[in-house]
Parts: C-alpha cells; sequence; structure tokens
C-alpha cells in the first residue's frame, strides 16, 4: 500500500511541483517465484515532485519500509566495484583521521558488511541493517551489525553502548530514509566531537543530465542536490562540511559532515555552481521528464530493430532493470532473459514484466547477439567478466541517455 506524502522531508513545505511520473510500478526487489505469484502481485504509482522552497526533489508516495526492507535480496558484495571501494574507504579514512583500534567505524544499511570488513585491521566496526535475513549473514562472516532501522534514538542507544564513534558512513540510505531530519540528527548525536559523517548518495545533476530516470524507484524516496543537502544538515544541526563527486551509480556524491566547525571551499563551489546552472530551479527537472517520455518510445524501438538482426538478451536484473523495463514494456516478448550474478534472483522473474532471471554462464552458452546492460552503473565491471562474450562477437548495448550498441 503507497501513502502519498504530502510535504517536503527537508523543509516542510507542502507545494509540491509534479516533475514526472512513470506510472504504476511493482516494489523493485518483489521477484517472482513463478507465475503463480502473477495474481498478488502489487504496484504502486512512482513519480517525482519538486520544492521550489528548499530545492529538494522526492518520491510522491511511499511503500511501508517494513515491507522494503526487512527481509531483502540486494547483496554489496555481489559487486567487484563496491567490495573495491570498501577497501579504497578503510585507506582513505586509516590516512585522514588515524583510526586506532580503539575507535569506532559505524555504517548504516551496512548490508552484508563488506564495506566495513576493511576497516576491522584498523579499528572496531558495527553495522546497522534493517534487513534481518542480510545482517544474518554479515554477523556470521564476522563483522558485528544490528538489525534495526537507525534513527535519532537509535542513536542514542548505540552511542551509549558502544560509545561515540570516529565514523559514520551512510552509502545509498539517506535516499531510503523517511524522516530525513530524524536521520542525521540520530548520526550527529553519536558522532564524536571530532568524528566524520560520510554520506555517499545518487547526485541529481548527472541523473538529470544523462537521462537517468531508472534511478527513480520506491525505495529511493529522495533525489539529492547539494543544496537540498546543505539544508538538510543545517535542519539537523550539522555542518556539511565537504562535497565531492564519484563515478558510483552513475555519479554519486560524498556529503560528509561534522557536529560543527567551517565547511571546506568545495561545499561554496557547488551551492554556486547549482545555482548558476539551474539545478536549483524547475526547468532542467522539466526538461529531463520530458527526454525520459521520448526515451520511453525510443528504446523499445531501438531494440526492435536490434532484434530482426539477431537473438537480444540482458544484464543484471537490478533495481534499474525493473524501472526501464517496466516503464517502456520491455517484456520476454523483446528479451530472451536477463543473466544477473546473484543467486538469490536466478531462476525466478523480474517483478512487473516477468522476465526470466538466469545465471551469467548462459550469456556464453547462448552468445545473444546483443546483451542489454540494465545494470548499466557497473558497465565496465561487466563488460570484463563477459569478456570472452565480446571476443566471440557479441555486443553490448547501453540503454541510457539514448540507446547505444558498444
Amino acid at each position: 500500500m503507497a501513502t502519498p506524502i504530502p510535504n517536503c522531508r527537508i523543509c516542510g513545505q507542502a507545494k509540491l511541483e509534479p516533475i514526472l511520473s512513470l506510472g504504476d510500478m511493482p516494489p523493485v526487489n518483489s521477484f517472482l517465484a513463478g507465475p503463480a505469484d502473477f495474481a498478488k502481485e502489487t504496484k504502486a504509482p512512482l513519480a517525482i515532485a519538486f520544492c521550489a522552497t528548499c530545492s529538494h526533489v522526492q518520491l510522491t508516495h511511499q511503500l511501508d519500509p517494513k515491507d522494503v526492507f526487512t527481509d531483502y535480496i540486494y547483496f554489496s558484495s555481489m559487486s567487484e566495484t563496491i567490495v573495491r571501494w570498501g577497501v579504497q574507504l578503510a585507506e582513505r579514512y586509516e590516512r585522514e583521521i588515524n583510526l586506532e583500534q580503539k575507535h569506532l567505524v559505524a555504517e548504516l544499511a551496512s548490508n552484508d558488511g563488506c564495506i566495513l570488513k576493511p576497516f576491522r585491521a584498523h579499528c572496531r566496526v558495527l553495522g546497522v541493517e534493517p534487513a534481518k535475513n542480510i545482517a544474518e549473514v554479515a554477523n556470521k562472516d564476522g563483522v558485528p551489525t544490528v538489525a534495526e532501522f537507525f534513527n535519532h534514538k537509535m542513536g542514542e542507544h548505540l552511542r551509549e553502548k558502544h560509545g561515540a564513534a570516529e565514523l559514520i558512513m551512510a552509502r545509498n540510505v539517506l535516499a531510503h530514509v523517511p524522516d530525513l531530519v530524524d536521520f542525521v540528527k540520530g548520526a550527529r548525536h553519536w558522532l564524536s566531537d571530532h568524528g566524520v559523517f560520510h554520506v555517499e548518495a545518487p547526485y541529481l545533476k548527472p541523473m538529470v543530465d544523462q537521462l537517468e530516470f531508472d534511478t527513480i524507484y520506491h525505495e529511493h524516496l529522495s533525489y539529492f542536490s547539494v543544496t537540498a543537502l546543505d539544508r538538510l544538515f543545517k535542519e539537523a544541526g550539522m555542518v556539511l562540511w565537504d562535497v565531492e563527486e564519484i563515478p558510483l551509480h552513475g555519479g554519486s556524491l560524498i556529503a560528509r559532515g561534522r557536529r560543527e566547525g567551517p565547511a571546506k571551499p568545495s561545499v561554496a563551489a557547488y551551492l554556486q555552481m547549482e545555482k548558476a546552472q539551474g539545478y536549483t530551479a524547475n526547468e532542467k527537472l522539466h526538461a529531463f521528464a520530458e527526454g525520459t517520455r521520448k526515451l520511453q518510445t525510443a528504446l523499445p524501438q531501438f531494440l526492435w530493430d536490434l532484434k530482426k538482426k539477431g537473438s537480444l538478451a540482458a544484464y543484471g536484473a537490478a533495481a534499474k532493470g525493473v524501472v526501464l523495463t517496466n516503464y517502456c514494456n520491455i517484456g520476454p516478448d523483446l528479451l530472451d532473459w536477463v543473466a544477473d550474478r546473484s543467486p538469490h534472483k536466478q531462476g525466478k522473474l523480474m517483478p512487473g514484466m516477468h522476465l526470466p532471471v538466469v545465471g551469467p554462464e548462459r550469456v556464453l552458452a547462448e552468445k545473444p547477439a546483443h546483451l542489454v546492460v540494465l545494470a548499466w552503473n557497473f558497465f565496465d565491471e561487466i563488460v570484463k567478466q563477459l569478456d570472452g562474450y565480446q571476443q566471440a562477437g557479441g555486443k553490448f548495448v547501453v540503454p541510457v541517455p539514448f540507446p547505444k550498441v558498444h
């Protein structure tokens, strides 16, 4: 059941401007065991709106987080890119904040603990992960994990029990949070006086510029600019201290906060750029919406033309792929199957369009003429994994911002 969201999640303002509707969409991780599940499949409105007061972009409807996150099928360690990123973060913060064994590093929405694992060589670690099935995997793998949703009250409890944290990471979770101000206040409370709150979130700018409409799904309640994040941190009594961009997930921000103190020049630079280039107003958002509607027609036509030349399948039964295939009406009549590394998805049907999910070995076994990379944010990693497919003459298709054969 989807609940309308009448107010801005950051500033509370009630007049939100509609930008783009993707129609009724199934939850992206509600994979089906087979045709017997069709009758109980649910869908909910998927659309974004804009707050002119603080420039925040957010969904118009929300699913119950307990229905979405308590039992989850996305495991971070399935991605080599994410595993390597954990090693890089551990090296960075061991150097920047001089981590010692007595220090505590925490991650909110820590998934299976793959980001925290490399930190164990330097300090104590603790994960907070609401999906009980995934938290259980992390605990068995030696990453202490609390299976709860994080909020201000939880931040108070964790500080009292485990002590203040030198580093709290919130990677690709802030967009999932219903009460943003309460969440950031919880992180502020748990931080040590000189601690760092490390946030990673998909960045609104590349989403708009590159027509990354498939970044929009029910789990992602918010779509952040630096302008909106700066307002959020202020509302929670925290300082947005530093900002940088990284290429993960099609273009993301690292926003770092502290309890107090002056911000680095990077923050002012991003705020000025976003205002000057129009990312704090609605015009670019409406252009993004118009481009998305055009792609809805252009992409299937492009794929049908390719199918006339040979077999067509896809790779990556990711959330992005669920949104893209449903919005563009791409089903089993067009794609033979979708390959994915996750054993938790293999043998099932993707939500909505019911595309069958198979193991990656199918790519080399059948060698389809073209392979649509639905998980395009991991394109380089996927190409390396499937080197034999390309050597055998197979070609990759990237669907956004416009369909292109590689």
